[in-house]
């Protein structure tokens, strides 16, 4: 049994040997392999056009002072007469990211924008002329018509929803989990509009927190006046001024304060140099790939 056991170890010994040997005797189709998928990398590489990221840094705007606390002993007067309380610190951050993404939000910043012919037509940038270059194929800058070719549901124009969807995958909003604050980056061709977009984005954001927070407050207020008219229990009625009060000061911020939502610690600005594509890194990946196919071969 042991001498079985030593002739397949002297046996894989030798193939391995076998193996490494052929290896460096056919250097020439390794080398062969990993020099033309290199090539043919860095020839791809180069065709593509470049990227710039420009990023916004915010923090979320600081809330107003928490309702529960002006309530003080009232609070669960007001729990047991059914009245719902804001939240404690009103924060309004992740209901601010969630906005950004969406087709509403995105589809109307097109729209007012005029972004169309930029986010589905553009295939580089002249960095010359300081100029997007569109794609002809897509759409005919001397006529300003679509002329692409698709098939339906699709037309001519784009849709809003191909746009969104367009821009969306031009977008990153995150947060750093130990500090909080978040980044909102437009990586797109041209590095001056990746900084008009992301700062224009962070504007109309706030805008429209802004805009969402007013209409609510007004309607809260209307209602609590209804409340107070309509009550005869003093408790209550010390209640629903509380809350009254806090909705005309949520109303006051709305109009003061041009960051509602977000803060821009750091705007974004026009980036130097490109965020891709990365050709060297792309050539080193592919012909070490198509070393290890010539390995195979």
């Amino acid at each position: 049994m042991a001498k079985m056991t030593t002739t397949a170890a002297a046996n894989e010994e030798i193939s391995l040997y076998t193996l490494f040997s052929l290896l460096i005797k056919k250097w020439y189709i390794l080398l062969g392999f990993a020099t033309t998928f290199g090539i043919a990398a860095i020839v791809w590489a180069i065709s593509q056009p470049n990227y710039y990221q420009a990023t916004v840094l915010m923090m979320p705007a600081e809330s107003s002072q928490s309702v529960m606390g002006n309530l003080g002993g009232l609070a669960s007067v007001a729990s047991i007469a059914g009245v719902s309380l804001p939240d404690d610190a009103k924060n309004k951050s992740k209901m601010a990211v969630e906005l950004i993404k969406s087709y509403r939000f995105l589809s109307e910043f097109i729209e007012e924008n005029d972004l169309l012919v930029p986010i589905m037509a553009a295939n580089g940038w002249d960095m010359s002329a300081n100029k997007l270059l569109i794609n002809e194929d897509i759409y005919d800058e001397n006529s300003n018509k679509w002329v692409r070719k698709v098939n339906a549901p699709f037309a001519e124009k784009p849709s809003l929803q191909e746009a969104h969807k367009a821009l969306l995958s031009l977008l990153e909003v995150e947060q750093d989990p130990s500090t909080k604050f978040y980044k909102l980056s437009i990586e797109f061709f041209s590095p001056e509009i990746s900084a008009q977009w992301a700062n224009a984005l962070v504007a109309k954001l706030n805008a429209t927190m802004r805009s969402i927070d007013k209409k609510e407050s007004a309607e809260s207020i209307a209602y609590l006046k209804r409340l107070i008219s309509d009550t005869n229990v003093t408790e209550l009625r010390k209640v629903f001024s509380v809350l009254m009060e806090e909705e005309v000061k949520s109303q006051m911020l709305a109009e003061l304060k041009s960051e509602y939502a977000m803060k821009v610690i750091d705007p974004a600005i026009a980036p130097e140099l490109k965020s891709k594509p990365k050709r060297l890194l792309i050539a080193i990946i592919v012909a070490f790939l198509g070393g290890l196919l010539g390995v195979v071969v």
